[in-house]
């Protein structure tokens, strides 16, 4: 790791704190260290790196860690770039040096202050394993780009981009499109089903179903609004809901049955919607399920349960 020599305005302030620094801590080397600074070799350098470094792991001085940066962040920057030439990858030299400096702060107790340079022995294996560590990072979040080929083309290597993980390919949008497609249109025939059955109750059952289901009134109020018993209540609806349930297992049968020319053509469709009819009956008289986020249909319902109420409210205010 080969030093950067330090500005002459650098110097000065540099040789300044340094100063400041070594008669708080009482520290004869650097004291000496800062009256000639600019004459330092590199031997000298490594000395002065490792007593600050010394310094910072059995005080935590912020200054000690201040003034060890800035003297040695751009001979770290040159290693840092040299190990980087090795690499196929685009890194960020910058987002290494901040780790490489992270790690100096956070593991002082791994250091071993015994050799005058010991810093820079440390300092370059944290700076080759961090680079590494980028180096191979990089290689897993890349892919060969199809777009502009031409890009490193003076290379005779592939141009890569890093890889998107939230965008979604042709494929799996045609996929979520069609799961889109089939699951409206299976809730559009639920809901079909479910009108023509509720057509089908009587006014008192429509009534108690339309005050618990759609005005989303308790048991106790709607009965109150019914001027019945909360038994009774229950009684219709119960009632009211076995009808609807009745009825739209019959109308699911009888739809699964009108076609077996197109089960025969079309048998992995047709199985789907047996299948959701099948489970539509399962689920007549549970809380109407959550779809997932990416086959939620937009711009028409989200829930079964809310479409339901649009349906009898509807078809109150008609009556």
């Amino acid at each position: 790791m080969s030093f950067a020599p330090l500005k002459t305005e650098q110097i000065e302030s540099f040789a300044a704190r340094l100063e400041a620094f070594a008669r708080e801590v009482g520290h004869s080397r650097l004291l000496e260290f800062s009256s000639r600074l600019g004459d330092l070799d590199s031997r000298e350098r490594d000395r002065l790196s490792t007593e600050l470094m010394a310094i910072y792991a059995e005080t935590a001085s912020n200054e000690a860690f201040g003034l060890l940066f800035e003297l040695n962040q751009d001979g770290v920057m040159r290693l840092i770039y040299h190990h980087l030439r090795r690499s196929f990858f685009s890194v960020g030299a910058n987002d290494v040096l901040q780790e490489v400096f992270f790690n100096i702060y956070r593991y002082p107790k791994n250091f071993d202050s015994t050799k005058p340079s010991a810093f820079r022995n440390w300092t370059h294996s944290i700076v080759r394993n961090t680079t590494l560590k980028h180096s191979r990072k990089a290689q897993r979040n890349h892919v060969v780009s199809l777009t502009s080929p031409d890009r490193d083309s003076d290379r005779d290597l592939p141009n890569l981009e890093p890889e998107d993980f939230d965008g979604l390919t042709p494929l799996q949008q045609s996929e979520d499109k069609e799961t889109n497609e089939q699951l409206i249109g299976a809730w559009m025939l639920y809901l079909h089903f479910y009108q023509e059955a509720y057509r089908c109750l009587t006014p008192r059952e429509k009534r108690a179903l339309y005050l618990v289901e759609v005005d989303g009134l308790a048991y106790k109020d709607a009965a109150a609004e019914l001027e019945v018993r909360v038994e009774n209540l229950k009684m219709r609806i119960f009632r009211a809901r076995r009808k609807i349930f009745t009825i739209m297992k019959r109308k699911f049968s009888a739809a699964g049955e009108a076609s077996p020319e197109r089960e025969k053509s079309a048998p992995f469709s047709t199985r789907a919607d047996a299948g959701r009819a099948s489970a539509a009956d399962d689920r007549m008289f549970a809380p109407a399920p959550a779809v997932e986020k990416s086959a939620r249909p937009r711009g028409r319902f989200t829930t079964l349960k809310s479409a339901k109420q649009k349906i009898v409210r509807n078809l109150e205010e008609g009556a």
